[in-house]
């Protein structure tokens, strides 16, 4: 696993002027070959030697820069990450556009399909008027009373018009009207999402050095100087396995905690040391490795102002642990404002149960980062003091566009929802306490959890949820309680589980919270 280690920052006072200088000069040098190297590599570019042997891209840079081997196979590889990152980017972006147009396409046929219905109502309501013998067409939420009045009920809400004539030009007219826009919109969003995976596919994607919004925007003080600033801000120079150090350029020692730096544009002049290096995360991790010589280490430059700060990238060895979940476990069930967490012994039973709370709302995404890891740190250091690992729900295979369309608010929670955060916070934790974390499909916990154990334990619908992912990670099943089998249809008696548990989800939705903790078995109470 590789680990980046951060500096304290280093002032720019404490190194003379011409050191300084010679180090934004080897930042300019090196970012201007990776721009350089970037392009070749878009364009699949090939040089040739004088004999008509093909010359590779790192001897090209090296001949036109005129540096040394370490600082032109960086460059070149940095640009190579770069593309690389953008054509996973872009595989992320079609699959999100696929996921968005399937949603879109279901949405779009529920509307067609209500539109159509709404439109058979109108018509018999025209052929009524001209003839009062033919009979009116409704629908569960469209009530026909005989006074003549029109009820519309939606939920808890209720219209009622005194008329046919107000119902067709009051509710009906702006019904359809609405879901015809709706229909256009859907469709030219459709439209132009099958245009962007399209041009995803022909195009690779754009690569601004230095940050969009310094490059378009043109209102910005001083732009060029400031563009300049942020596209030479880094240097990162790999390692090499056969130097002592770990790396030819850079020379880190250990007692006196100074860094020494071979300059690329004097190479052979004196080292450029960087006093009092230390690292407040990882600094005997980084002495061990060079004690024992492990193998490579880069290192990496970043200019902040007024200060440097030096960065460590080291590939650490998997460590030792805890996967033994014959002894319990620790499920975790992730939500948009808390998480959920449940403790089991070894026969899958419940020992304990909490709910850390937070809160995204108007929140950065960094300060929502700092909330999950602050809840997430709590829980990783209670299953340490029990000895346990942590069981979590799979989050990738949540269907997070499959609400298109739905309620707004919760529509936003989902969009809010940061799996892919959540689930990088939970892999770091695991390899900071050494406690294993096993990734479950998370399909109907919350509908076993709920039909299972809330009444028996007195839990809620999410802590219910976390005991399944627990008991699913120790590899136990959940089988349909005897009293919901008269439910299950011919085809889905002798079905798996999940498709038994599936087949009574619109039985189990209709059930609430409430119901299952006031029911009172009749033959237990009676007077």
């Amino acid at each position: 696993m590789k680990k980046c280690l951060a500096s304290r920052y280093i002032k720019k006072t404490d190194l003379r002027p011409e050191e300084n200088k010679r180090i934004l000069q080897d930042l300019f040098a090196f970012n201007s070959m990776k721009r350089t190297s970037f392009l070749w590599q878009r364009q699949d570019r090939k040089f040739f030697r004088d004999d008509g042997k093909e010359l590779s891209h790192q001897l090209k840079l090296k001949e036109v820069f005129e540096c040394k081997d370490y600082f032109a196979n960086s460059a070149r590889m940095a640009a190579a990450a770069m593309i690389k990152s953008g054509q996973e980017l872009a595989k992320l972006y079609i699959e999100d556009a696929k996921e968005d147009i399937k949603a879109i396409r279901k949405a779009l046929r529920k509307k067609k399909n209500y539109r159509k219905k709404l439109l058979k109502i109108k018509e018999s309501i025209i052929k009524h008027t001209k003839d009062p013998k033919k009979p009116l067409k409704g629908s569960a939420n469209i009530q026909y009373q005989k006074d003549g009045s029109v009820t519309v009920q939606f939920f808890q809400k209720i219209w009622v018009y005194e008329t046919l004539y107000l119902f067709e030009h009051q509710w009906l007219d702006r019904k359809l009207r609405q879901i015809k826009t709706q229909i256009a919109n859907m469709e030219h969003k459709m439209k132009r999402l099958e245009i962007k995976q399209q041009r995803l596919k022909d195009y690779p994607l754009k690569v601004r050095f230095g940050g969009k919004k310094l490059t378009k925007n043109r209102t910005i003080p001083e732009r060029h100087r400031v563009l300049d600033k942020r596209r030479n801000r880094r240097m990162m120079i790999s390692g090499r396995k056969d130097c002592k150090y770990g790396n030819w350029v850079f020379r880190y020692d250990t007692e006196t905690k100074t860094l020494e730096y071979r300059s690329m544009t004097d190479w052979d002049g004196n080292r450029i040391c960087f006093p009092n290096v230390t690292f407040p995360y990882g600094q005997t991790w980084i002495e061990s490795w060079l004690k024992e010589r492990k193998g490579a280490i880069a290192w990496e430059i970043v200019d902040c102002g007024n200060a440097w700060q030096i960065r460590c990238i080291l590939t650490e060895e998997e460590e030792n642990m805890n996967n033994y979940y014959g002894d319990g476990t620790i499920g975790i069930d992730i939500n948009y404002d808390h998480i959920a967490m449940t403790e089991t012994d070894q026969s899958g039973n419940l020992l304990h149960h909490e709910i850390f709370r937070y809160d995204m709302e108007g929140k950065r995404s960094g300060q929502i980062k700092h909330q999950i890891s602050e809840s997430l740190e709590k829980i990783f250091q209670y299953a340490d003091q029990q000895h346990k690992p942590v069981t979590a729900e799979n989050i990738k295979s949540i269907q997070r566009k499959k609400f298109y369309d739905k309620h707004r608010k919760r529509h936003r929670h989902i969009s809010m929802f940061a799996s892919a955060c959540i689930r990088e916070l939970l892999i770091s934790k695991a390899v900071k306490h050494h406690i294993g974390v096993k990734f479950v499909h998370p399909a109907y916990t919350s509908k076993v959890g709920k039909m299972r154990y809330l009444r028996r334990y007195g839990l809620t619908v999410h802590e219910a949820a976390a005991l399944c992912i627990a008991r699913r990670g120790q590899g136990y099943k959940e089988s349909i309680p005897s009293y919901l089998k008269p439910y299950l249809t011919n085809k889905k008696v002798r079905a798996l589980i999940p498709q038994q548990w599936g087949s009574l989800t619109k039985l189990i939705n209709k059930v609430t919270t409430q119901d299952l903790l006031t029911y009172q078995d009749p033959v237990l109470h009676r007077n």
